[in-house]
């Protein structure tokens, strides 16, 4: 399930909120289905959900797996050999690819 992030909805003529929860920017964990909080789960007080940068656990980074990890996964690997001739390193099918 998602963490969202929420802060308090402050009027400038508001004095400072105490409850522990609200005053400062808080997280929670919601399900995808259910809405935005409105009122803090503690104090009642009005918050507003805070757009933020989703955590992609790695995504974007590019890591080039090894042959070996290739060959386990039963992946076929060709190495160009020559001007449009390819050998085989390893997997199954022709041992050679020619145009």
């Amino acid at each position: 399930m998602p963490v969202y992030t929420y802060r308090p909805v402050t009027d400038s003529s508001e004095k400072p909120r105490t409850c522990d929860m609200c005053s400062e920017p808080f997280e929670i964990i919601q399900r995808m289905v259910e809405d935005a909080l409105t009122g803090c789960p503690k104090c009642g007080g009005a918050i507003e959900r805070v757009v933020t940068a989703p955590n992609l656990n790695g995504v974007g980074r590019v890591h080039k797996p090894s042959d070996a990890q290739l060959a386990r996964s039963g992946f076929t690997q060709y190495k160009k050999a020559g001007k449009g001739h390819y050998e085989k390193t390893f997997g199954t099918g022709p041992s050679t690819l020619n145009p």
